[in-house]
């Protein structure tokens, strides 16, 4: 006898396995692709087809409805892994010696399951950095004019088609003197260089980083961070980091509602094709001559200037290898996209703009798994494949 799903008289729930959801959001994907196919058929070229039109702009809004509900489905409030954390908490203390208050704000934001399942851990490290280097004893937080008691703020809210989750507490902040002396030792800048916090934080999230002069069963290992960087690329999600000294510090994390299905827009540069998810997409530009730039005579950088602010260009065909990045450059092409990365706008130009479309994104593996700054390859309706492009990954690796 087959097991039967479980049913709550008074609230009409019932209880299905993540298994199952996936399964039929697998399939509503392929339902996606299929009538996408059928659509763009090139059977259908030149036939008369009364009322056509209206049929497919129908059945494409059904499908799309389908997908969201589909979508909302795996859904699950982010109260499911705040409340593990909570109980860690009475934990820290014990392991620290110190008084810590944890708040808790937007329980009910909800997130896609899968992605819920990959957060307990990363967040459970940037709990314990706040708690171990950011929080100071009770005796400092005293003589500094605080209270005794530090406090963790743990919240989430929904911006968009995104999630963000922020960790903020009111301890010492971030120490610039040491993590710029270890990044130096790292040869991460130069021994004169004085990078801008926004840049200098970055590299606390590199591999073994840490400035703890002992190691605890708490941090020094400088793993945590590290995890926490992996897990967020794996999300197609972003961190922020901001810091104040004597102030405390505020790591932000930026990842999508539903890892199923990408709002994306389709570029065409060359033969290839690019998909980049919308939200990212601050303008698309048709610069003229005069506002398109040099560095200098020695530099091979290419700016945009879009109302008074220099924007890099980064081209993609030399980004991935297809030209030879050091031979005559052709000229720009005629459209340049702009997009919005926590390192800044960076514009990327392109020949063509086709479509917006909400695609079924595929992982890339094996050998194809180590293309730079991709999150996948997109299966559009026409049967064709797009690269769907990283843009925090294509602006850091731009200058590489």
């Amino acid at each position: 006898m087959s097991a039967q799903p479980e049913a709550t008289a008074d609230s009409g729930l019932v209880r299905v396995s993540s298994e199952k959801i996936g399964r039929l959001m697998d399939l509503v994907g392929e339902l996606s692709l299929s009538v996408s196919e059928t659509v763009h058929s090139p059977d259908l070229q030149g036939l008369d087809l009364a009322s056509f039109d209206a049929a497919v702009h129908r059945l494409t809004m059904i499908v799309r409805e389908v997908q969201d509900v589909a979508t909302e489905l795996r859904l699950v409030p982010m109260d499911d892994v705040f409340k593990r954390l909570r109980r860690m908490i009475r934990e820290l203390e014990r392991q620290t010696g110190k008084k810590i208050d944890l708040v808790i704000e937007g329980g009910d934001t909800a997130i896609d399951k899968m992605v819920a399942d990959k957060l307990y851990d990363p967040l459970l490290h940037v709990l314990r950095n706040a708690a171990d280097h950011g929080l100071e004893p009770p005796e400092e937080r005293l003589a500094a004019g605080k209270t005794d008691r530090g406090r963790i703020l743990l919240s989430a809210a929904q911006i968009g088609s995104e999630v963000r989750i922020v960790v903020e507490d009111d301890g010492r902040g971030l120490n610039r003197e040491k993590i710029l002396k270890k990044a130096r030792e790292r040869k991460f800048f130069g021994p004169d260089e004085e990078p801008e916090p926004s840049v200098l934080w970055r590299v606390i999230f590199e591999p073994g980083f840490s400035t703890a002069e002992v190691v605890s069963n708490l941090s020094g290992r400088g793993v945590g961070m590290d995890v926490l960087n992996a897990t967020m690329t794996a999300l197609r999600g972003r961190i922020g980091v901001d810091s104040q000294a004597g102030k405390g510090s505020r790591v932000s994390l930026y990842i999508p509602v539903s890892l199923a299905f990408l709002d994306c827009i389709i570029l065409r540069q060359g033969r290839t094709l690019f998909a980049v998810p919308i939200d990212v997409v601050s303008e698309i530009a048709r610069p003229s001559r005069d506002e398109l730039t040099n560095v200098s005579a020695d530099d091979n950088r290419e700016l945009l200037r879009l109302r008074g602010t220099m924007i890099p260009i980064v081209r993609l065909d030399e980004f991935f290898n297809e030209v030879d990045r050091f031979a005559p450059r052709s000229p720009v092409p005629p459209i340049l996209v702009v997009f919005n990365t926590a390192m800044g706008a960076i514009a990327i130009p392109v020949d063509e703009v086709l479509d917006r479309q909400q695609v079924v994104m595929k992982p890339l593996v094996g050998k194809l798994a180590s293309v730079r700054a991709s999150w996948g390859c997109a299966l559009l309706g026409t049967g064709e494949v797009a690269l769907v492009l990283d843009c925090e990954r294509l602006a850091a690796g731009a200058g590489k």
